[in-house]
């Protein structure tokens, strides 16, 4: 039997769905407080015919990653594990919630992993774990951490979790990691990059001069399937279809949901001041604020990936980002 962790996020919904598609038997976790209908939205989106019946064979249980008895308890049986639960936040106040679950919780996993000697370990990470890259060239999977400002604390969280993994194969786990760029899926507003896809869907005037990664959801599944089924071991994999400016990705997008193209490019300080605006809203109705220092500072980034090793080796042919789009479009309007 396969574990699937953070089955309700959108890489363990799209995962599940094509495990399960293949006869695979899967248990996958999720929260006390996880919305199953939703997930069961998505399933359907994914196949009208099939989507509702898939769904119904999902084992669910309720595990806290943070609470190594509460995996060690449903871990019976379990021979591979996929591990997709996280939490993605650029919000200051998060600091300490993003080392627990991302780091201690990865930690956790590991432990019971090396404890009842599964066969494999698929760690889905992030771009964000490579760390700050200042270099022309697209950043790919040789790239070195270096301790940096500029690094969010939720790229530091996903950095340790990386470590916790490598510790585990130094100890006899065998394991892979994917490192994806910014997943595009089907989502909710506030749930992983649904924050990106609600932008693109409704549309923006003013464009930051930032550059940025995206890759679909499905193929960040296929690719981790792949590394499963396969006999490599120990080793990571960037998965990006393509870097766009987020001009270029918001003209695409707005082409596609019938938007008007973003006209303005935003300065530093149009987003400094959007960023305290969204503070202040936020100290009003406690409602916590998405523009933050960190995302700021994203925007006016340029970040570039390389996919060649997963181009190379696993013969992944990434679907563009245009193409992602059309196909989720129906699911969002």
């Amino acid at each position: 039997m396969i574990l699937v962790t953070g089955g309700t996020g959108i890489v363990g919904t799209r995962l599940i769905f094509d495990l399960l598609q293949d006869g695979n038997h899967v248990r996958a976790t999720k929260r006390a407080s996880s919305d199953l209908e939703f997930s069961k939205r998505v399933f359907q989106f994914y196949s009208k015919k099939d989507g509702e019946s898939l769904f119904k064979k999902i084992e669910w249980v309720n595990i806290d990653l943070e609470d190594i008895y509460s995996i060690r308890e449903h871990m019976v049986g379990i021979t591979r594990v996929y591990h997709t639960a996280g939490l993605v936040s650029y919000r200051k106040a998060d600091e300490a919630k993003l080392l627990a679950t991302n780091y201690v919780g990865t930690q956790n996993l590991v432990n019971i992993c090396l404890e009842f000697e599964i066969e494999k370990l698929c760690h889905v990470s992030s771009v964000a774990a490579l760390g700050a890259h200042r270099s022309q060239m697209p950043a790919d999977e040789d790239s070195t951490w270096k301790k940096s400002k500029s690094n969010s604390n939720y790229a530091f969280s996903k950095y340790l979790a990386e470590r916790e993994v490598w510790r585990g194969t130094a100890e006899g786990l065998a394991a892979v990691i994917v490192n994806p760029s910014i997943i595009l899926a089907p989502s909710k507003p506030h749930q992983s990059s649904g924050a990106m896809m609600d932008m693109l869907m409704k549309g923006i005037s003013f464009y930051p001069p930032g550059t940025t990664g995206l890759v679909d959801v499905a193929d960040v599944s296929k690719a981790s399937i792949k590394l499963m089924t396969s006999d490599i071991e120990n080793r990571r994999f960037v998965l990006n279809a393509e870097n766009l400016s987020y001009k270029e990705l918001l003209e695409t997008a707005a082409d596609i949901f019938d938007n008007n193209k973003p006209r303005y490019e935003a300065k530093y300080w149009m987003l400094k001041l959007y960023q305290w605006i969204e503070g202040a809203r936020s100290l009003i109705t406690g409602k916590p604020s998405e523009v933050t220092a960190e995302t700021v500072r994203n925007a006016f980034t340029q970040k570039k990936f390389s996919n060649s090793r997963a181009v190379k080796e696993l013969e992944i042919n990434f679907t563009s980002v245009r193409e992602t789009l059309l196909k989720y479009r129906a699911f969002y309007l």
